[in-house]
């Protein structure tokens, strides 16, 4: 009898906790926090040196729309017109104690795929990594940049953007 008494007190502690768990209510727009930028310098076998640059953002999206497939990108499926980026980067460089934004032909903004495969609706939070390389031949040496990071879900709701804190890249002492 007190076996009995014991699983079942065990199977209703169980159920109470289960019951106390709620999905996370987060708006179908996305929403991105907390940048953070990382760097690691490389050499190629010819002497050619370069930043390898991480950003990190912190997301959160209430019906987890986010990320791209390579099928919809191709087969022109998605429902905001082209460039079909849903990751947007702009790059800013410190001159004279203030930041400008850098027009440049070239992008780093671009495509992340599919953050949730099995196709359901519902709140999706984590955080999303992205590299850019930074090749010393192309910047100055000891230049300042930094990034303001935004993302799209695949209904075309675009996040709020942000900025990732200041990095020296090319550095020389």
């Amino acid at each position: 009898m007190k076996q009995v008494i014991f699983t079942f007190l065990i199977f209703a502690a169980g159920f109470t906790l289960i019951q106390c768990t709620t999905e996370p209510d987060f708006s179908n727009v996305p929403s991105i926090s907390d940048a953070t930028i990382s760097k690691t310098t490389l050499t190629d076998r010819l002497g050619n040196a370069a930043d390898s640059l991480v950003i990190s953002i912190k997301f959160q999206d209430g019906d987890g729309d986010l990320g791209s497939s390579t099928d919809e990108v191709r087969n022109d499926t998605l429902t905001y017109p082209p460039p079909y980026y849903n990751y947007f980067v702009r790059v800013f460089r410190q001159k004279n104690g203030q930041f400008s934004e850098v027009i440049r032909q070239e992008t780093d903004s671009g495509i992340f795929p599919r953050l949730r495969q099995d196709g359901k609706s519902g709140p999706l939070e984590g955080q999303i990594r992205r590299g850019i390389v930074v090749q010393h031949r192309t910047v100055p040496p000891n230049d300042t940049l930094k990034y303001y990071v935004k993302i799209r879900d695949r209904a075309g709701n675009m996040s709020n953007e942000i900025e990732t804190p200041a990095v020296i890249v090319h550095v020389r002492n």
